[in-house]
C-alpha cells in the first residue's frame, strides 16, 4: 500500500506543470550561481598567485638593506580561497584577503571584497548555498502546501481512511513521495553546483575536502528532507490547501528571510564593532610598550651583559639594536594576543546571539555548518590569521638575528639578496574539520532536533487528520 502512494504522489508531481517549471528554475537557478561564484573563485586565485609573485619579487630585489628596515618593509600574507568556497563564499568577501606582516606590528587582514564591490555584492555574492538554505524552501513549500490539504479538501483523504489505510501508510507513503519528488529536483540541483564548483581553478587548499563534500551534500539532502516534511505536516494540519500555502509562505517569510536579518541587526547592536581608530592606537600602543618600560629595559640589558661576561654594552661582540629590537618583539606578543582575544571575544558573543536565533530560523543552523564544511567561515579566518602571524613571527626574529648576530658594532650594517632569500613564503594549510568541528556542535544539535522534530509534526499532523476524518 505505501508503495501505491509513493507512485501515486510521484505520478502526480511528473504531471505537474508548477512541479516541472519549480523543477527546472532551482535547478537553472543553481547552476548559473554556480557557475557564476566558481568565475569569481577563479579570478580572486588568480590575482592571489600574481599578487605573490610580485610581492616575493620586490622582496628579493629591495638590494641592500638594514634587515630590520627590511622588516618593516615587510611582505603580505594572501589568503588562499578553497574551491568549495565557490559553493559557500562564507566571509570570503567581507574578510581581509592579505595581511602586511611588518616588524612591531600584529595587523589585521585587509583588502575585503565587501567594499569594493557595495551594493552589487549582494547580486556578485549569489552562490548554491543560498538557493538551497533560502529560495530552495520555498520552492519546497509550493510544491508541497496540497499534499495533504489538497486530499482533504478533494474529499479523496476520507476515501483512503475507508479503505482501511492506516494513517502510518498515508504519512510513510505521502512523505516518501515527496522526498522522491524533490530528489528529482535537488540531487540534480546539487550535483551539478558540486560539479562546477570543482571546476572552479582554485586550489585544493583543504586537506579533507572529499570528507567535507560528503558531509555538505548529506547536510543539504537532509534539510530538503526536514523542510518537506515540515511542509506535509503543515499540510495536513489544515483543511483547506489555500491555508496550508498562506501558513507555509508565512513561515518562509518570518523564519527564514526576517529572523536572520533582524537577528544580524541586534547582534551588531548589542555588541559593537570597536572604532578602527582606537583599534590602531591600541596596536601602536602595544608595538612601542617595551620602549616604556624602564624596568624591562634593564632587566634585559643586564641579562645581555651577563650572559656574556661584559661590564657595558659596548663590551658587546654583538649588535645590541637588533637583540633589544627582538626583545620589544617579544614584549608586544602577549599584549597583541590579548587584544585579538578581545576581539574574539566580541565575535563569539554577536555569533551567540544567531546561534539563539536559529532555534527559530533552522537555515541559520544550516548555514553555519555549510559556511563551516566549505572553509570559509570566521574559524577558518582566524586560523589563516594565527598563522600568518606565527610567520610573521618567525620572520621578524630571522631578520633580527641577522642584525644581532653580523651586525656587530657597525651603526650601518646592511644585508643583501643572501639573506632576503633565506625568507621562506608563507603556506597556509587550513585546520582538518575534525579538529574544529566542536565549534559547530550547537548548529549541529539545532539541525539535528530540526529534523527529527519535522518527521515527528509531520506524522503527527497525518493522524490527526484522518482521526478527524474518522469521525
Amino acid at each position: 500500500m505505501i508503495g501505491a502512494v509513493v507512485g501515486k504522489e510521484l505520478k502526480t508531481y511528473l504531471r505537474s506543470g508548477v512541479f516541472i517549471c519549480l523543477a527546472v528554475a532551482l535547478v537553472a537557478l543553481a547552476a548559473a550561481a554556480a557557475a557564476l561564484s566558481a568565475q569569481r573563485i577563479a579570478a580572486f586565485e588568480r590575482e592571489r598567485s600574481a599578487a605573490e609573485a610580485v610581492d616575493r619579487s620586490v622582496w628579493d630585489s629591495q638590494g641592500e638593506r638594514n634587515p630590520h628596515a627590511a622588516a618593516h618593509f615587510a611582505r603580505y600574507a594572501f589568503r588562499p580561497v578553497p574551491r568549495l568556497a565557490a559553493f559557500d563564499p562564507g566571509v570570503t568577501d567581507h574578510a581581509g584577503m592579505a595581511l602586511w606582516m611588518e616588524a612591531h606590528y600584529q595587523n589585521p587582514a585587509v583588502f575585503r571584497r565587501a567594499e569594493e564591490l557595495g551594493d552589487a555584492g549582494r547580486i556578485a555574492a549569489l552562490s548554491p548555498a543560498w538557493i538551497l538554505q533560502y529560495a530552495a524552501p520555498l520552492f519546497i513549500f509550493l510544491i508541497l502546501f496540497a499534499a495533504i490539504a489538497g486530499e482533504r479538501e478533494a474529499g479523496t483523504l476520507r476515501q483512503m481512511a475507508t479503505t482501511g489505510l492506516r494513517p502510518e501508510a498515508v504519512f510513510t507513503g505521502k512523505l516518501l513521495g515527496a522526498i522522491a519528488g524533490l530528489a528529482i529536483i535537488l540531487v540534480p540541483a546539487l550535483a551539478l553546483s558540486m560539479l562546477l564548483v570543482s571546476n572552479a581553478q582554485a586550489e585544493p587548499v583543504l586537506p579533507d575536502a572529499g570528507f567535507r563534500v560528503a558531509v555538505l551534500a548529506f547536510v543539504y539532502l537532509a534539510f530538503a528532507a526536514a523542510v518537506g516534511a515540515f511542509a506535509v505536516g503543515v499540510s495536513a494540519f489544515f483543511k483547506e490547501r489555500r491555508s496550508a500555502l498562506i501558513a507555509l509562505v508565512g513561515v518562509w517569510a518570518v523564519s527564514f528571510m526576517m529572523v536572520p536579518r533582524i537577528a544580524a541587526s541586534i547582534a551588531a547592536a548589542a555588541y559593537p564593532q570597536p572604532d578602527a581608530s582606537l583599534l590602531s592606537k591600541e596596536l601602536a600602543e602595544a608595538a612601542s610598550a617595551a620602549r616604556g618600560d624602564e624596568d624591562y629595559q634593564d632587566q634585559i640589558r643586564q641579562a645581555i651583559l651577563t650572559e656574556y661576561g661584559v661590564a657595558t654594552v659596548g663590551e658587546l661582540p654583538i649588535n645590541y639594536g637588533g637583540y633589544t629590537l627582538q626583545k620589544s618583539e617579544e614584549y608586544a606578543h602577549p599584549l597583541f594576543e590579548a587584544m585579538y582575544a578581545r576581539l574574539d571575544a566580541l565575535h563569539d558573543s554577536q555569533e551567540a546571539v544567531l546561534k539563539v536565533a536559529s532555534l527559530v530560523s533552522p537555515a541559520m543552523a544550516v548555514q553555519s555548518l555549510s559556511a563551516g564544511l566549505a572553509g570559509v567561515d570566521r574559524i577558518h579566518q582566524q586560523a589563516f590569521t594565527r598563522a600568518a602571524e606565527v610567520h610573521r613571527r618567525e620572520t621578524v626574529k630571522i631578520l633580527n638575528d641577522d642584525l644581532k648576530l653580523r651586525g656587530g658594532g657597525q651603526q650601518r650594517y646592511a644585508a643583501d639578496e643572501t639573506l632576503w632569500r633565506q625568507i621562506e613564503d608563507f603556506s597556509y594549510a587550513p585546520p582538518r574539520y575534525a579538529a574544529i568541528a566542536s565549534n559547530y556542535a550547537f548548529s549541529a544539535g539545532v539541525f539535528a532536533i530540526y529534523l527529527v522534530g519535522s518527521f515527528v509534526f509531520a506524522g503527527w499532523s497525518v493522524r490527526r487528520a484522518q482521526r478527524r476524518i474518522a469521525l
